[in-house]
């Protein structure tokens, strides 16, 4: 259950649609005036300087209460200082909890007691008592969870995503020496099936107000897909993890399946992304080009890392510069214009939105027959007189 007013969240959603068509000259200033009016949003969201002060202000508020309480337990032991930090983090929950019921919506007093209450509560357990990875991933994948879907906080769902795809890895490689070998695949496939269920979420309306949280999590299973593949995060990993003895130069067991994967995945995103017009695979297919080309310069040394990153800085401005050129008129789909619609909310209908607030609700007399005519134009095309 969502802890802000959903009536006010959807009204601000109506709100950026009206402001998307103004900027696109679709509707005048005096409607999209109307259209605020009548979508209240009683929500305390001050401006990005004031968020950023109260933010700081709220994190020494808390740190100075954390100190108070530290002075009474100077002595204390670690369940006692262990304890102490989970009592902050719940007293830290509880006004958060106050704040958004006294209208704070990214206020930034939200914002930092969002963080304060999870990071106190993990300190606490992990001060009182030495618990493992897997026992920190699952504390914090529960906390994540829990406040994504309270708090609708799009970083904290990235996290979520993180812990989840971290818990069934960890949980994984206890099952013995074959799990090892066979734990980056079955990192691969819940990467894959996180993101086929973040992106069947985003589909759906009655989800849209976690939209931006989702995104991330579709954005952190495509990377964890192609971290999972890339020969040297397998390396790497199994060396430092799964104690593997390897001499200098020596590959790893499958290592051309993973070198083959560190090469075709961006292509395939790329490839996706451009068949399907979708930025979020195109973008993380071309930040995953230098991940690849990093992988490879580490390994095999064509030439100074310098002239290496001079030849490719310039490559790059200069393919950049002409995809400008190029795309300056939309071809195939693509352009290089800026997108108005950051949120893509494509299911609000921004026309019926503009006709049902800016035009009078007119009560029709019953009549049994069909009167037509009176009017100078009508439909989409339709002048100021109906």
């Amino acid at each position: 259950m969502i802890a802000y007013n959903t009536t006010w969240l959807y009204n601000l959603l109506i709100r950026d649609q009206a402001d998307e068509a103004l900027n696109r000259h679709c509707i005048t200033g005096g409607e999209n005036e109307r259209i605020f009016t009548a979508h209240a949003v009683n929500f305390y969201t001050p401006n990005f300087f004031v968020r950023i002060g109260l933010f700081i202000l709220t994190v020494v508020i808390a740190l100075f209460t954390l100190g108070l309480f530290l002075l009474a337990f100077l002595s204390g032991s670690d369940n006692q200082i262990g304890g102490l930090m989970i009592f902050l983090g719940v007293l830290a929950y509880i006004s958060l909890e106050v704040m958004v019921a006294k209208r704070h919506y990214k206020s930034g007093v939200d914002d930092a007691l969002l963080w304060i209450a999870p990071a106190s509560i993990v300190a606490g357990f992990n001060i009182m008592a030495t618990i493992s990875y897997m026992e920190n991933a699952i504390i914090i994948f529960i906390l994540s969870l829990f406040l994504f879907i309270r708090f609708i906080n799009m970083v904290i769902a990235g996290i979520a995503g993180i812990a989840f795809i971290s818990v069934l890895f960890l949980a994984f490689i206890k099952l013995g020496e074959s799990a090892k070998a066979t734990a980056p695949f079955v990192v691969m496939i819940t990467s894959a099936l996180l993101y086929l269920f973040a992106t069947k979420m985003l589909k759906k309306e009655k989800y849209k107000f976690y939209f931006n949280g989702l995104l991330l999590i579709s954005i952190v299973a495509l990377t964890g897909f192609y971290i999972a593949g890339n020969y040297f995060v397998v390396r790497e990993t199994s060396i430092a993890m799964f104690n593997l003895d390897l001499q200098e130069g020596q590959a790893i067991p499958l290592g051309w399946l993973f070198w083959i994967l560190t090469f075709i995945i961006p292509v395939i995103y790329i490839a996706r992304g451009i068949q399907k017009k979708d930025v979020v695979l195109l973008r993380v297919g071309l930040a995953l080009i230098a991940a690849m080309i990093f992988t490879v310069r580490y390994y095999y040394h064509v030439m100074p890392a310098e002239t290496a990153a001079v030849i490719g800085g310039v490559s790059l401005i200069a393919i950049s510069y002409a995809l400008i050129r190029y795309l300056r008129e939309p071809k195939y789909g693509f352009t290089y214009k800026k997108e108005d619609d950051p949120m893509m909310m494509e299911k609000l209908q921004i026309e019926s939105l503009i006709i049902a607030e800016t035009l009078p609700v007119v009560q029709q007399p019953a009549d049994s027959g069909f009167q037509f005519g009176g009017g100078s134009g009508g439909g989409a095309g339709a002048s100021g007189e109906f």
